[in-house]
């Protein structure tokens, strides 16, 4: 491993950007499409809006995140195409990173930290279905952790905290990979050694 990552007991991954190909622009994109909205008028929405950090937190629903949409965007659609609208930013999950995480969990206690939501979820287990019909998702690691299940988003330190709490972990023994450099700053002030992922496949690399 480079010198900079040493002695480490466990890996906490991100999901979108580090094991599952992510383009939020495609998303950007079918709700421009779905709204009849500009991309740019979207693209700002989704950057400022604060119902989109409530849904990862779980602190809305499914129905209140879809009907502030529809308020947003003045749609009026059916609530399928909203769904495959912001679902159209997950992309494949490549089969080598399940290989490399099944390897890897031999040496370390591997969890994952992921600001997501509740449709995101189903459509990324369905995702890893096909990639993996043998081995649930969740079997790949010691444990997965969710921001709309423990009410905390990257970068706000309980996000990270939960885990090291949950199994007594000492921040300094950990690495966390990311593809987000705010992610990355507030993992590393907390004492985790972090690596920010430029490619979806870069952190495979490390080891």
């Amino acid at each position: 491993m480079p010198r900079e990552i040493s002695n480490i007991s466990y890996i906490i991954f991100d999901l979108g950007g580090v094991i599952i190909d992510l383009d939020p622009e495609a998303t950007y994109k079918a709700f421009a499409e779905i709204s009849s909205h500009p991309l740019s008028i979207v693209t700002e929405l989704a950057a400022s809006a604060e119902f989109f950090k409530k849904y990862e937190r779980g602190e809305i629903d499914d129905p209140t995140f879809r009907a502030h949409i529809r308020e947003e965007l003045k749609y009026t659609g059916p609530e399928e195409l909203i769904d495959e609208a912001w679902n159209a930013m997950l992309g494949p999950i490549a089969k080598e990173r399940f290989e490399k995480l099944e390897a890897l969990a031999d040496d370390f206690d591997l969890f994952v930290m992921s600001n997501t939501n509740e449709i995101h979820v189903r459509r990324f287990l369905d995702i890893a279905r096909y990639t993996s019909p043998q081995k649930r998702f969740h079997d790949y690691f010691k444990q997965v952790y969710l921001s709309q299940e423990v009410g905390a988003r990257k970068p706000e330190p309980q996000a990270w905290q939960v885990i090291l709490n949950d199994h007594q972990l000492t921040a300094g023994e950990g690495l966390f990979i990311d593809d987000n450099a705010s992610n990355i700053e507030a993992a590393s002030a907390l004492g985790l050694q972090v690596y920010h992922n430029q490619q979806v496949n870069d952190w495979m690399k490390l080891f």
